[in-house]
């Protein structure tokens, strides 16, 4: 029962994917006229400006280096209406898989968040209709724009390629801290008041399982190196291989396709 609640929450995220996404593709190319294509544009750039925040706050809790976020609201030498946005990263060809991941799924992770709050205020008569009815127009927003662009998900790639090896290192803990956190879920009866508390289950396991494959190696190769030094092949399996590259093209999280 307990791991199924489990799944019920991680299905969470998927079903506001595929909701946004199916509604991006119905409205963004269809004619509403001119009062509707401008109401519709509206809906869209505070969807952008949502969109274009998530990926930076994700960059700064991963710790990858990002500049110059920009939204606009017309398109590039035009004066049409076409709100885009975009998120700088310094150095993309050194961010892992995992980073990578959550910068472009951050608009899906961080927009489901305040979705599930604005509807509280949405369907809680306690609140005065007007910030009702700007609960339901930035939902709306923000769903129009929840999902990751082809920019956004070429960046998951990129993540990959950086180190495949550390990628599928990564990939397997995931995996590990999805059935450990199913196993502590069924075995302790955990329930939680929101469902989005049990990723915290999955965020702490594949850190503890993170620090704890590092600790074994570290101690294994302290027991075989006594006097303290490592040679370059073991120390490179403690950690990540970094790409010391001078990069010179922007590398762009657009919301724009």
């Amino acid at each position: 029962m307990f791991g199924l609640i489990l799944l019920i929450a991680l299905a969470i995220l998927p079903v506001i994917y595929l909701i946004g996404y199916t509604s991006y593709r119905l409205l963004y190319v269809k004619d509403l006229g001119s009062f509707g294509n401008t109401f519709k544009h509206l809906l869209f750039f505070v969807g952008v400006i949502v969109h274009e925040l998530s990926h930076r706050i994700i960059c700064l809790i991963t710790g990858v280096p990002a500049y110059n976020m920009r939204v606009k609201y017309r398109a590039e030498n035009s004066s049409s209406a076409a709100p885009h946005g975009s998120v700088s990263l310094r150095q993309p060809f050194q961010i892992s898989f995992t980073q990578a991941f959550l910068i472009s799924f951050a608009p899906l992770l961080i927009g489901t968040w305040i979705i599930y709050f604005l509807l509280q205020v949405v369907l809680s008569t306690s609140f005065n209709p007007i910030f009702r009815i700007i609960a339901v127009f930035c939902i709306l927003s923000i769903l129009l724009t929840i999902s990751p662009s082809k920019t956004d998900l070429a960046g998951i790639k990129q993540g990959y390629q950086n180190d495949p090896q550390h990628g599928q290192y990564q990939i397997f803990l995931i995996t590990l801290s999805f059935l450990i956190s199913w196993a502590l879920v069924g075995w302790f009866n955990i329930i939680f008041p929101y469902e989005f508390f049990y990723y915290f289950i999955i965020i702490l396991s594949y850190f503890f399982l993170k620090y704890y494959f590092l600790s074994i190696r570290i101690l294994i190769n302290k027991i075989r190196y006594r006097n303290g030094e490592i040679p370059a092949k073991v120390k490179r399996r403690l950690v990540r291989r970094r790409f010391k590259l001078e990069i010179t093209d922007r590398y762009y999280t657009n919301c724009e396709e």
